[in-house]
């Protein structure tokens, strides 16, 4: 048997307000949600930044100090820096860097650029230990293989972290501060530095390689 007209015609409004209401619940809800999904993306985006910033400055004071310790061959204006002029002596102290000490969310980075510069203390640690047995098998006075070993590691140390702040900018959008034709740049000179070293080992090995065996 047929309903009643008049029954559907009471129920309708009743239908169609709970209708709306259901509706208006999921979509108030996916409201809700896409805003708080907009809001933490935002605030990712602006600790990324932070992030990113604050470590590409430390990045850079490390580059430079790595610099630095790449330019000591042992010499103190023109003469071995140790002994009163005797040997040759270390006069930069390696600098240090602690990405544990700064107070961001490593987590907003990627996980290989995370990865690339908590490890860095790892990296540094190894060449320390590298060059500590390159001294303790070298000869007095000039230490000729360890300052080689000491230029050419933190040159290559220098271009490595240089090229992750070089990735943390591209990442976060920061200008990459390139510099004009003819300006000094701090990666050339670490470049040249490492070419230098390299071209000097070849160099040494060719001699070498030269001399009769009865010299050997």
């Amino acid at each position: 048997m047929a309903a009643d007209p008049s029954f559907w015609a009471s129920i309708a409004p009743s239908v169609v307000s709970a209708i709306s209401g259901l509706l208006g619940v999921r979509l108030g809800g996916e409201l809700t949600e896409r805003r708080e999904a907009a809001k933490e993306a935002s605030l990712a985006k602006r600790e990324a930044s932070y992030l990113a910033i604050l470590v590409v400055a430390h990045l850079d004071r490390y580059a430079t100090g790595c610099l630095h310790v790449a330019y000591d061959d042992g010499t103190s204006e023109g003469s071995p820096a140790g002994g009163d002029g005797q040997f040759h002596q270390t006069t930069v102290t390696p600098p240090t860097f602690d990405p544990l000490s700064l107070q961001v969310d490593w987590k907003v980075l990627p996980v290989d650029l995370m990865y690339s510069v908590l490890n860095l203390p790892y990296k540094a640690e190894q060449l320390a230990n590298h060059l500590a047995s390159a001294y303790e098998y070298d000869d007095y006075p000039d230490f000729t293989d360890f300052f080689w070993a000491r230029q050419h590691g933190y040159a290559v140390l220098g271009l490595e972290v240089s090229a992750l702040a070089r990735k943390l900018r591209l990442h976060a959008g920061l200008p990459l501060g390139n510099h004009a034709q003819g300006e000094w740049d701090r990666d050339t000179a670490l470049r040249e530095l490492k070419e230098s070293i390299e071209a000097k080992r070849t160099a040494r090995e060719a001699r070498v390689a030269s001399l009769p065996k009865s010299v050997l």
